[in-house]
C-alpha cells in the first residue's frame, strides 16, 4: 500500500492556459426579451399572489358531500372526505396523464415505460374507486 507524499511539488513542464471566449450576438433576441418579461411576470406574481390573497370561509355552509349527515368542512369526517376528493378527483388524474404522457415519450425513445403506463393506469382506477366511493356516500345520504 502506498502512501502519498506529504510534499507537493510542481510539474518541469509549463501549462498552457485554456482561454475561453464566448461571442455573444450582436442584436439582441427578442425571444429571450419576451422569456425575461414572463418570467419577472411570474416572479411578480409569486411574490404579490400571498399578499393579496384571502383565506377562504366556509361558516355554516356544509361543504359537497358531507361525508355524515349533518357534518361540515371543519369536522373530522368532512376535512378527510374533503382531502379524499381532492386525491381522486385533481391530484391522481393530473399524475396519471403525467405519467402516461412520459409513457408514451419513453416508447417513442425506445427506453422501458411499462413502470410509467402502470403507474399511470392504477393512479386512474384509484381515482375511478375513490370517486365510486364518493357516489355510494351520496347516495347512501339520501336514505331516511
Amino acid at each position: 500500500m502506498r502512501t502519498a507524499s506529504a510534499i507537493w511539488r510542481r510539474s518541469q513542464g509549463s501549462a498552457t492556459p485554456s482561454i475561453t471566449v464566448i461571442h455573444r450576438p450582436e442584436e439582441s433576441s427578442w425571444i429571450r426579451a419576451v422569456l425575461m418579461f414572463a418570467l419577472g411576470l411570474i416572479f411578480l406574481g409569486n411574490v404579490v399572489a400571498p399578499l393579496a390573497a384571502s383565506a377562504q370561509n366556509l361558516g355554516t355552509a356544509p361543504a359537497f358531500g358531507q361525508a355524515v349527515q349533518g357534518q361540515q368542512a371543519t369536522t373530522v369526517e368532512g376535512t378527510v372526505l374533503n382531502i379524499v376528493n381532492w386525491g381522486c378527483n385533481v391530484i391522481a388524474p393530473v399524475i396519471a396523464v403525467a405519467c402516461l404522457g412520459v409513457a408514451g415519450w419513453h416508447f417513442k425513445s425506445g427506453r422501458g415505460y411499462m413502470g410509467w403506463g402502470v403507474s399511470g393506469v392504477a393512479l386512474m382506477v384509484i381515482s375511478g374507486l375513490g370517486r365510486m366511493a364518493e357516489g355510494f356516500i351520496t347516495q347512501a345520504q339520501g336514505i331516511q
